[in-house]
């Protein structure tokens, strides 16, 4: 009878080891996903200029920091800011100087990382009119075509006219349609965004002028949250935070790796037109190297609001944007 005992005693205790190292793999939350966090991220649309987030979320920088992120396009900033008051998603992907406008109505929301802080609009012009534009009063008399009033491409082309001392000469043109446009020849100039602009030069067009020379510093989309949800909840928006500053640097040191990643995202646009979207896009430095939004860029996107009217009043940086995140992710990554 002991020896039975013993015996079976064995066999239990590796039943229950394997048993256990079984549940261990389970439970792993990097390897399946069970035992993350599941965060929802509405996002103005879906975009290939928000390369940031697909990939933190295609690269599993999300993942390693114990989330599982949801993104969904709400087809515009107040909507994406409306899925944020509901509770239909924890962080926003959209004009961060929303949290401004919004908080004039007394609705106030906070940034807590940018995705895009660059003006990332190139003017496109046919090969042949031999078009090159090295400074603003070099834009003289041609037409440019830019989405409409009151959008950022609009509002910046027309400062830069301004800048050159010209009358503006801008023809306001649905999104989608500005390469049209230049091909029938309505307009000299298309201000457009990647990946249409590398799309443009592939089929023959050339670059004639790239914004971000004239506003090098801009808070075009950002990361927002509720002041709420971020006392509640700090850990997960330093676990947001972390996972687009990795993917700030994935896309700066893997390139090659990171179209391949947007390639699958948008299977439509050419990967050898992503690389040269990804690039222009570095190159002009759309995309910062940390995930802090800086003053300057803040400061310029709120003067482009309060110039068009969207804001009345003043928009502090201290008040809407929160920097703890990055720099504690600066200080330990």
């Amino acid at each position: 009878m002991p020896t039975r005992i013993i015996k079976l005693s064995a066999v239990l205790i590796v039943i229950l080891a394997i048993g256990g190292a079984a549940l261990a793999y389970l439970y792993k939350p990097q390897a399946n996903g069970i035992g993350l966090q599941k965060v929802k991220v509405a996002e103005f649309g879906e975009l290939f200029l928000y390369a940031p987030i697909y990939v933190a979320q295609e690269k599993g920088f999300f993942k390693e920091q114990g989330l599982d992120v949801e993104i969904f396009p709400t087809g515009g900033d107040e909507k994406t800011f409306a899925a944020l008051l509901s509770g239909e998603a924890q962080f926003g992907v959209a004009d961060p100087t929303f949290v401004a406008i919004s908080g004039e109505r007394g609705q106030p929301g906070k940034v807590i990382a940018p995705i895009v802080q660059g003006v990332p609009f190139w003017g496109v012009a046919k090969a042949e009119k031999n078009i090159q534009i090295n400074q603003p009063s070099d834009l003289g008399t041609y037409k440019v075509a830019t989405f409409p009033s009151p959008s950022t491409a609009y509002t910046l082309q027309k400062k830069m006219f301004a800048s050159g001392g010209l009358e503006p000469n801008i023809q306001e043109t649905a999104f989608g349609s500005l390469l049209a446009a230049l091909a029938a020849d309505k307009s000299d100039i298309a201000l457009e965004l990647e990946p249409n602009v590398s799309m443009a030069v592939k089929n023959g067009d050339k670059i004639a002028y790239r914004m971000a020379d004239y506003y090098p510093q801009f808070a075009l989309t950002g990361l927002s949250v509720l002041p709420d949800y971020l006392d509640k909840h700090p850990d997960v928006a330093q676990k947001m935070v972390n996972a687009l500053g990795k993917s700030f640097t994935f896309m700066r040191e893997h390139p090659e790796e990171t179209a391949e990643v947007l390639h699958k995202r948008f299977p439509e646009i050419d990967q050898g037109v992503a690389s040269s979207a990804l690039k222009n896009l570095i190159d002009a430095d759309v995309y910062p190297k940390q995930p802090l939004l800086g003053k300057a860029a803040w400061d310029a996107a709120i003067q482009l609001r309060k110039d068009v009217g969207d804001l009345k009043g003043d928009a502090p940086y201290e008040k809407y944007v929160v920097t703890d995140f990055a720099q504690k992710y600066q200080v330990t990554d």
